[in-house]
């Protein structure tokens, strides 16, 4: 048999979208923040707690509707969060690491924001 130990594989596309909903569960108070905290870069995670203090306290719908992969390194995720009176889009990127994917950066997207149209 023949083992390489070079050899790197890309981590599963799934487990991107399974961590987003990881992290939208914290947002929610359904998952501990401090275990969310390890699947994060140090940005990630500031990117993460700046969010955390920008959302409503609680969220009536939470739910992950697109999952993109620029690049085999890159996982690029929006989900909806939604506390009875408004939506609002949430935007995590994930980068592929030796320990599978990370948050490297997350964003609210408020209404005053601009849409970028091509």
């Amino acid at each position: 048999m023949n083992c390489r130990n070079d050899i790197v594989t890309a981590p599963n596309p799934r487990q991107a979208v399974s961590y987003s909903a990881y992290f939208l569960n914290v947002l929610t108070g359904r998952k501990a923040a401090a275990e969310a905290r390890l699947l994060a870069t140090p940005e990630g995670w500031a990117a993460f707690v700046r969010v955390r203090r920008r959302v409503p306290s609680h969220f009536r719908q939470v739910r992950v509707r697109r999952a993109s992969f620029p690049n085999a390194a890159t996982a690029e995720v929006v989900a909806m969060v939604e506390n009875g009176r408004a939506h609002h889009a949430m935007t995590f990127t994930f980068a592929a690491t030796q320990h599978g994917w990370r948050l490297s950066h997350c964003e609210l997207l408020d209404q005053s924001q601009s849409r970028h149209r091509l």
